[in-house]
């Protein structure tokens, strides 16, 4: 094992961003930005053995300033969607920066996407990302101080540990990692032949601004994911949901999770590859979304990314969880420090 640093390019404000490469003896590797904490490549074997780039990703940081889709990145202070740019906390509501519509979505105009990360290489198999958020950013109350542990192994799990500290008032964080993933390579185009399997009874339906109205319902039709399935059947079918949201855009229940352990989450097979992912979390929800915005993005290898060329798979506190007390909550009370644990397994077949 051997972590290698390079550089990545300039940002606008003249700073440097750095690539951070965590290799295996056997080849395979993920490779880390300290812009927005993010996974730009990562190399896995399929059934012959052939290495393959699964993550899209853009070749220059300067695309990833642009903020074209948050890929790859660490969002917070609070991913996905806040309603009416609000956050209802300790009997006081703070109105947040809109940015995506008439809600804030993965933590306001400038998130943890966006920001330049201090990096530590913790010997041969981690890197450490830290970030220092003050009272009042985009809205939030209180002092955050977050983390993000990557840590990559010889049997070519990625796991990401999270850990956000509050200061001398009550807050909430709800950090997840949005890269897109093509198990079939990133130049293969489409993720649309895959199968997938969420370890889920329940999903939260959205309203017409992508965000949970409220109910918790159980799966059907094309949400019953429970067994495997392409997701060509849900991305192209007339279910009034998908439609909606131009392909998956939902949050999904996990049926397991206790608030203490892993638990696994999801299983994603490539069409043609062999290979197979499994995502695995101490926390209650997924994300799954098909990548519904792309049109012809310029990415990595000369490709042009459209619709469903990935799909994300995001661990987290449920959208909107703090304008609904009765699930579970990602509340950061002052003095304390919230963890969560989240791996994606990489096998072939």
């Amino acid at each position: 094992m051997a972590v290698t640093t390079e550089r990545f390019g300039t940002l606008q404000d003249g700073r440097e961003a750095r690539l951070f490469t965590i290799s295996t003896p056997a080849g395979s590797s993920v490779t880390l930005t300290d812009f927005g904490a993010a996974v730009v490549r990562l190399w896995a074997p399929d059934s012959r053995g052939r290495l393959a780039d699964v993550a899209l990703g853009f070749d220059d940081v300067a695309l990833y300033e642009r903020d074209l889709g948050n890929f790859g990145a660490v969002c917070g202070r609070f991913a996905n969607r806040l309603s009416r740019a609000s956050l209802p906390l300790d009997r006081r509501v703070y109105p947040l920066t809109r940015n995506d519509g008439p809600n804030t979505l993965h933590g306001g105009a400038v998130g943890f996407h966006h920001k330049l990360w201090d990096a530590q290489v913790l010997g041969e198999d981690a890197v450490r990302f830290t970030l220092f958020s003050p009272d009042g950013e985009e809205g939030f109350p209180g002092d955050l101080t977050v983390a993000v542990t990557y840590r990559f192994s010889p049997a070519n799990v990625l796991s990401l540990d999270y850990e956000a500290a509050a200061g001398a008032k009550n807050t909430v964080a709800n950090l997840t990692n949005h890269t897109y993933w093509n198990l079939d390579g990133d130049t293969f185009g489409s993720i649309l032949d895959h199968s997938i399997r969420l370890h889920a009874s329940r999903f939260t339906p959205t309203n017409e601004y992508h965000v949970p109205d409220g109910r918790l319902l159980p799966v059907k039709g094309v949400f019953d994911l429970r067994a495997y399935r392409t997701l060509r059947e849900g991305v192209t079918s007339k279910d009034e949901q998908i439609l909606q949201s131009n392909g998956y855009d939902h949050n999904f229940l996990i049926d397991a999770y206790d608030g203490r352990g892993l638990v696994k989450a999801a299983d994603l097979k490539g069409a043609v590859s062999g290979r197979r992912m499994e995502v695995w979390t101490t926390l209650p929800g997924i994300q799954l979304y098909t990548g519904n915005h792309f049109d012809r993005l310029a990415g990595k290898n000369g490709m042009r990314y459209n619709k469903a060329a990935g799909l994300a798979l995001e661990t987290q506190f449920y959208p909107d969880a703090p304008h609904h007390p009765a699930w579970p909550q990602p509340t950061v009370k002052a003095g304390e420090t919230q963890r969560s644990r989240t791996e994606y397994r990489f096998f072939a077949e």
